[in-house]
């Protein structure tokens, strides 16, 4: 059976990490994740929510997020869902960790993490989701 964990809607504004990072953590840690799991996802979550900020959203505070954690049989869904404008899901991809340089690597974090995710459209409106999916170690 289906259990929600998290559904939680904010603005983009950096300072919602924070409880957003603690409420994964909490989260995620009844349900049976390791220690260290719990603060990997935590840390893949603020990733994302930080890209849909700067990148998404541009800066704008105003802009809407929601975040939805699934349980289901040692399996987490997270959707991670916006308002802004639409993913080139073709340009999303892990940078080449050869290169010496700050920043990018938030795609690297989610594939190292995340047994699997992508974007994925919503029906009918504008905005983007991020799904995720990790089986609980």
């Amino acid at each position: 059976m289906t259990q929600t964990l998290v559904s939680v809607e904010f603005n983009a504004c950096p300072s919602n990490l924070k409880a957003v990072r603690r409420l994964v953590r909490e989260r995620t840690a009844a349900v049976g994740c390791s220690e260290e799991c719990v603060q990997q996802l935590a840390l893949v979550v603020d990733e994302a929510i930080a890209n849909v900020i700067r990148h998404g959203y541009c800066g704008d505070r105003s802009g809407e997020i929601e975040l939805r954690l699934l349980h289901d049989d040692g399996t987490l869904e997270f959707f991670l869902r916006d308002y802004a404008r639409p993913v080139d899901r073709k340009g999303i991809k892990p940078r080449d960790l050869s290169e010496c340089r700050p920043g990018g690597l938030g795609i690297n974090f989610i594939d190292s993490v995340m047994d699997s995710w992508e974007f994925r459209k919503p029906r009918g409106s504008s905005g983007n989701i991020l799904y995720m999916k990790k089986k609980i170690q």
